[in-house]
């Protein structure tokens, strides 16, 4: 072989490892954006909330919680969103999350509106009866996902 085929085989096989690299690189995703409600906010609907997303990333999951409904006397509801790329997201979120009021009641969820059990990416509504009692604020409090014992999320009542 002469010197300029060995050159272009050189350069084609720099270029397809190269590709190969780019390929199993790790994305990167951008973090999710942080609404905050004015004081004369309109009225909520699950669609577009005014409460603020809060994340936590633990475990090789990322889970970010927007609250869709968190008026007293009504049934509360909120987004979650989880991500990772190395462990199965097959937990029964109604079984792994309970809500908890600022006098440390917990009430259990009536429902998970979402996806089904397994995979890198789940997300869904998970939903609770009206608290029971005038609180000032309230936690979601995610257990044992991937591992993590305990994630809470909290967040003051209008």
């Amino acid at each position: 072989m002469n010197q300029k085929s060995i050159f272009i085989i050189s350069v084609l096989a720099i270029m397809a490892l190269s590709l190969v690299a780019c390929s199993n690189a790790t994305p990167t995703t951008a973090p999710t954006p942080i609404v905050v409600a004015p004081s004369n906010a309109p009225q909520r609907s699950a669609s577009s909330s005014a409460f603020e997303t809060k994340n936590n990333s633990g475990g090789s999951v990322d889970v970010a919680v927007t609250p869709q409904q968190l008026d007293v006397g009504q049934p509360m509801a909120f987004e979650i969103v989880m991500n990772t790329h190395s462990v199965d997201l097959s937990d029964d979120m109604t079984q792994i999350i309970i809500l908890r009021d600022d006098k440390g009641k917990e009430y259990n969820p009536t429902a998970w509106d979402g996806g089904e059990p397994g995979g890198h990416h789940r997300s869904g509504v998970i939903k609770f009866a009206a608290l029971t009692s005038k609180s000032k604020s309230v936690d979601l409090v995610i257990k044992g996902l991937a591992k993590v014992s305990e994630r809470t999320f909290h967040w003051d009542l209008p």
